[in-house]
């Protein structure tokens, strides 16, 4: 029993605090597609749009804008470029907070190469919601799901201009993960204590059996 006891404290210790208040919310970001349709390209994100893949299998190069109409990103079958004077360069590090001086969006590119493979990943700041708050209509019912926006990423294939296309979504969050995993663990911890008792008490009842 006190090796139960024991057992039942650590588990507690491990568990997780719930946040009972208000929940766990989350803005999920969606790829839509690409507009109008481009053969050969393709477009990941993950729902918390930390990060955006775009994959060229054509032979045709293709440009990715910047926040201000610029040449930011240029991917082709033999590799990714990265134009070192566009802004986006740094406004895309997390760690960074200002444009260096250097940075023009309306200079001609200066393109260095980053990798020999035929996409891209960067993070991109408009595909994922930026504020320090939720919006009004969140704030004012954060129970329910609402469109935030939805977000374009300009893109050239060639000589057709496009555009990557995507949503922004508010989706309520659940404890329902953290109700299930307190249910099973002291589900467990029952069932072990009840072996427990049931051996302790057929060893005291052999004790007390005469010989």
């Amino acid at each position: 029993m006190r090796r139960c006891a024991a057992l039942l404290s650590v588990l507690m210790l491990l568990l997780p605090v719930p946040a009972y208040a208000d929940g766990f919310s989350t803005y999920v970001t969606k790829v839509t597609g690409i507009t109008p349709a481009i053969a050969g390209v393709i477009v990941r994100a993950p729902g918390n749009g930390e990060q955006i893949t775009v994959t060229n299998t054509s032979s045709t190069p293709l440009i990715i804008e910047g926040y201000q109409h610029d040449q930011y990103l240029k991917v082709t079958a033999d590799g990714v470029w990265e134009n070192k004077l566009s802004p986006a360069v740094a406004l895309n590090k997390l760690n960074v907070i200002e444009v260096p001086k250097d940075a023009n969006a309306s200079a001609a590119p200066v393109w260095v190469k980053l990798n020999s493979t035929n996409h891209a990943q960067w993070h991109d700041h408009r595909i994922h919601w930026m504020g320090t708050i939720n919006p009004p209509n969140v704030e004012k019912d954060p129970k329910h799901q609402h469109l935030i926006k939805d977000w374009t990423i300009p893109i050239h294939y060639g000589a057709t201009a496009a555009s990557i296309t995507g949503t922004l979504t508010y989706v309520p969050g659940s404890h329902t993960g953290t109700y299930l995993t307190y249910g099973a663990i002291g589900a467990a911890i029952v069932v072990i204590i009840g072996l427990q008792v049931v051996i302790l008490r057929r060893r005291r009842a052999g004790a007390a059996t005469p010989a």
